[in-house]
């Protein structure tokens, strides 16, 4: 059942995408018993699913072994079953044999699939920006989001020269932007650029703005690139739907990691469908609780309280699986 739900916004989604951005099916995502463990998975039964993964992976399923090397790289994605494993429980079940510590899936995957590749590629240092429109081309439009947010992490030079490439993500074009400031002739450019923002659009907030709760809320319930907070709202707390987004979002803090939620791989997991599970609805809160220390998660419960009762108890809920 969960992986039927939503499915006419997804079939939406996918005949509104270009057609040079189409997924390229991963060796192995047709199997039966992948299947079978990504629904055991998304139902976030991990006791289930990922011991089904590592057996896959060990027979070269190169679906198993990138949603392996995700999930390894990713906490939000690791729910109380997995931490609570020994270390050595872990590195057998979630990664590769090799060293003291076992290896990446990513890497033998890597060799053979572009999109391993693209994401070996995006945890090197040195990851070039041509990964965000890579990632794009591959209909993977929130890793593309991602690459944006940890390469300007990165302090990197040179968004600009993307302006006016597909799949460039638009909600981010601040990168680009805050970089025609210090270039000639960009200026009207630049003026223009703002005023085509939406009123509640955060890249308003990036350039020094104040941008209203109501228009950050209109922003939250219908931008693409809010779409796991809008989705876990409408999902679980329908009464306070817009109360529960501004509050997730104020607990989310920047607004890239509003913007960075979603599938882990939308080759294998569309992103409305990943936010509709009880995992992907469980990896919001993750990221929530991920960004406060267990000494600090009183207050942040607290302010979250103050927003949405709604969110607030569902945050305290998955706290407490931990």
């Amino acid at each position: 059942m969960i992986r039927l739900a939503g499915l006419a916004l997804v079939l939406l989604m996918l005949t509104l995408r270009p057609l040079w951005a189409q997924p390229e099916p991963l060796p192995g995502q047709d199997d039966p018993a992948f299947t079978a463990a990504l629904d055991d998975w998304l139902a976030d039964d991990e006791a289930a699913a990922l011991p089904a993964f590592a057996e896959l992976a060990q027979q070269d399923n190169g679906a198993a072994r990138l949603l392996l090397a995700l999930i390894d790289k990713s906490p939000e994605l690791q729910g109380p079953w997995l931490s609570s494993r020994t270390r050595a429980d872990r590195i057998a079940l979630m990664r590769a044999p090799g060293g003291m510590s076992g290896q990446s899936w990513i890497h033998p995957l890597a060799e053979t699939s572009p999109l391993a590749a693209a994401w070996q590629s995006l945890w090197n240092v040195d990851a070039p920006l041509s990964l965000i429109t890579d990632f794009a081309a591959m209909g993977e439009d929130r890793a593309a989001r991602a690459a944006v947010a940890v390469l300007a992490a990165r302090e990197r030079r040179g968004f600009a020269a993307l302006d006016g490439s597909p799949g460039y993500p638009d909600g981010l074009r601040y990168f680009i932007w805050r970089e025609w400031v210090n270039e000639p002739g960009h200026l009207a450019r630049l003026t223009d650029a703002v005023l085509s923002l939406a009123p509640g659009d955060p890249q308003r907030v990036m350039m020094g703005e104040t941008v209203a709760p109501e228009a950050y809320g209109d922003w939250l319930m219908s931008a693409p690139e809010a779409g796991a907070v809008a989705g876990f709202c409408a999902a679980r707390c329908p009464q306070t739907a817009r109360a529960c987004a501004l509050a997730a979002a104020e607990a989310l803090g920047d607004p890239l990691l509003v913007m960075i939620q979603g599938s882990p791989a939308e080759t294998l997991i569309p992103s409305p469908e990943f936010t509709e599970s009880p995992r992907g609805q469980a990896a919001l809160l993750r990221r929530v609780l991920l960004g406060a220390s267990t000494r600090m998660r009183p207050a942040m419960l607290s302010r979250a309280a103050t927003r949405d009762s709604c969110f607030a108890d569902a945050l305290a809920a998955e706290a407490a699986r931990y």
